[in-house]
């Protein structure tokens, strides 16, 4: 577990030099000022998941009710151990769900998440992302995610002798 939380503290982005923190300091700056010229905007929801861990792999499932596969993006980042799901959810319409007068009605509950949702999720081993598999059904994403193997991390040089 410490070795999860070793590689958690290595994701944090902190200057190592002053050219560092400068370029730290004018990205903030260029950040600030373009929210500042931007209406207000509902922030995004977090997505509620599920995370287990095999031996070989990391299975999420995430509840993404009232999307469709096309409203939302699945990202695999970093080094293979950051995972980002963002989209949206459209309140449905159509004849179906229309109902003459509603509009005028009281509304008396609203529990039902439309609009943003974000989730980026640090994975605690890094990841293959060219075998991952994202299948959808019900309303629910599920990503197998195998971990990458050890073996993959080199290549041996035969050395001959002289």
């Amino acid at each position: 577990m410490s070795n999860f939380l070793d590689r958690l503290k290595k994701k944090e982005l902190l200057p190592t030099n002053p050219e560092d923190a400068k370029k730290a300091q004018i990205a903030a700056q260029a950040a600030a000022s373009a929210q500042a010229n931007q209406p207000a905007s509902q922030p995004a929801e977090q997505l509620k998941v599920d995370i287990h861990q095999t031996q070989d792999a990391i299975v999420i499932y995430a509840q993404i009710a009232g999307a469709s596969v096309n409203d939302y993006s699945v990202m695999i980042e970093g080094d293979g151990d950051v995972v980002t799901i963002k989209g949206q959810r459209n309140k449905p319409n159509g004849e179906y769900f229309n109902h003459p007068g509603i509009e005028e009605k009281e509304q008396v509950l609203s529990e039902c998440s439309w609009g943003k949702f974000y989730r980026q999720i640090i994975l605690p081993a890094a990841v293959d992302a060219t075998k991952t598999q994202a299948k959808m059904r019900e309303g629910v994403l599920m990503l197998f995610l195998p971990l990458k193997t050890t073996s993959d991390s080199g290549v041996r040089v035969p050395v001959q002798e002289v």
